[in-house]
């Protein structure tokens, strides 16, 4: 049988009303939905940023979605480059899994940055029963930083994403941000005992969660030595476990200092710095770093990161500001 042009236009019509009715598609998004979808996402104002000015210029802070990893080598800064961010968007809400350290050892270090006063000197004067110490650390603790949680229990995805259930109903309002410090330290799956794939099995599944979220996910992540050495620039290559394919933002930590060949002269130099990498930024317009990284100061007695000693943020930036990821 052979359909007139009019029958197949009406047939064709049905079809079109019945997949209109079927929406919305659990796949399919047609390309105009895109693109309001991006023009929304470049309205959003700047997320949550360190409050390191050399750095949230070029990231624009963490958002919802994000998945921002903080590589680095032990002992390279990256829990004082997160403690910073605490210190300086004090009344975030931010819900912190410290797989690695106690929460106690956590608000030790916050209370030293804050007061400028180094975590050993706070200690000997708690052991004196100085009540002025006392007081000056449940003030921190209550008043500087009244919507920070702490949750030093090594568990995996579901019971963390329990505790934000439990963190946003203590809040009335969702996190600000998540972080996991480290995601070494997150329980394995019990099936594979490769490092490696446990690894990547838990930035894949960390990365499904970011996509669902309103806040987003900030984990450390520890180097290794098989792919860089301590105080070398941080490349993607630094990650290990493909890393990389999983983040919307990488910074990575180094310290200078602990550079094999550095000479006497430079070592010094680089006693209190830290230098910072971004070497991925999906962020449209989002720009990486030199290859350098980013000096900064690093209190040799608190930890708190800040700009170089006469160095200015207009400096830095146009110093490194150098190249848009392709």
């Amino acid at each position: 049988m052979t359909l007139s042009s009019e029958e197949i236009a009406q047939r064709w019509a049905a079809v079109e009303q019945q997949v209109e009715q079927a929406k919305p598609y659990r796949w399919v998004r047609p390309l105009d939905q895109i693109g309001r979808s991006l023009i929304e996402a470049l309205r959003v104002e700047d997320g949550l940023g360190l409050g390191i000015a050399q750095i949230d210029v070029l990231t624009r802070g963490f958002r919802p979605t994000d998945l921002c990893l903080i590589t680095g080598f032990a002992h390279s800064g990256k829990t004082q480059l997160v403690n910073t961010m605490l210190i300086n968007n004090p009344a975030k809400r931010v819900l912190f899994f410290s797989l690695d350290d106690p929460a106690e050892m956590i608000l030790a270090k916050l209370v030293a940055m804050h007061t400028g006063m180094s975590a050993e000197r706070i200690e000997i004067r708690i052991r004196e029963n100085d009540l002025g110490t006392q007081r000056m650390v449940l003030e921190t603790a209550e008043e500087q930083f009244p919507n920070l949680i702490v949750v030093d229990d090594v568990i995996g995805i579901p019971s963390m994403q329990e505790a934000v259930q439990e963190a946003a109903a203590h809040w009335g309002a969702p996190p600000d941000a998540v972080v996991i410090d480290y995601v070494e330290m997150m329980p394995g799956n019990g099936v594979s005992v490769d490092q490696a794939a446990n690894v990547k099995e838990k930035l894949n599944d960390l990365k499904k969660w970011a996509k669902q979220s309103a806040f987003p996910l900030i984990v450390l992540h520890q180097g290794t030595r098989s792919n860089a050495r301590p105080g070398e620039p941080i490349t993607l290559l630094s990650m290990g476990f493909s890393g990389e394919q999983q983040a919307t933002i990488v910074l990575g930590c180094r310290r200078k200092r602990d550079k094999e060949d550095l000479d006497a002269h430079d070592r010094m130099h680089h006693q209190d710095t830290i230098t910072v990498h971004v070497v991925k930024n999906k962020r449209p317009g989002g720009r990486l770093t030199h290859s350098e990284g980013i000096d900064l100061h690093m209190d040799p007695h608190t930890g708190l990161i800040g700009v170089q000693r006469n160095t200015s943020v207009a400096d830095t930036v146009q110093m490194h500001f150098g190249r848009d990821e392709h």
